[in-house]
């Protein structure tokens, strides 16, 4: 039985600064959002109240967000968890050189565009809330 499909939901302190930062630096598109008050559902940005999640997209790539306080709410053994992680998010994409002019100086870039052993061209970088990006581009 195939799985279809993955959306990261990753723990944030702050759901709308995040999506803005996804939005604005990265290209990504605003999907929706629920608030943190009354959840109610929202589509459109930018929202005017404190959101406790959303998802953005960039053509097929969904990543959700989730404040610390709401995902410990509904799964209380991350109450004491941080926002960030050990692991990385390997993002493919069809313009790295792009993808990578459009950053800002402001972009935590751990590692610049590289071609690997295994064909690919890729760059790294952390977000405002520490977790680590991949973009990727098979090599020419």
């Amino acid at each position: 039985m195939p799985l279809t499909s993955l959306a990261p939901n990753l723990m944030v302190d702050d759901v709308a600064r995040t999506v803005d930062y996804y939005r604005r630096v990265l290209g990504f598109d605003f999907a929706m959002g629920v608030t943190d008050e009354g959840r109610q559902a929202v589509f459109a940005w930018p929202v005017a109240e404190p959101l406790c999640y959303a998802m953005v997209v960039s053509g097929p790539v969904q990543i959700m967000f989730q404040s610390k306080k709401s995902l410990a709410a509904e799964l209380p053994s991350l109450e004491n968890a941080k926002p960030g992680g050990a692991f990385t998010l390997y993002i493919e994409c069809d313009d790295l050189d792009a993808r990578y002019a459009a950053l800002d100086e402001d972009t935590a870039f751990l590692k610049r565009p590289h071609v690997t052993f295994y064909g690919m061209r890729e760059f790294y970088i952390k977000d405002i809330n520490g977790y680590i990006l991949a973009f990727a581009q098979k090599a020419a």
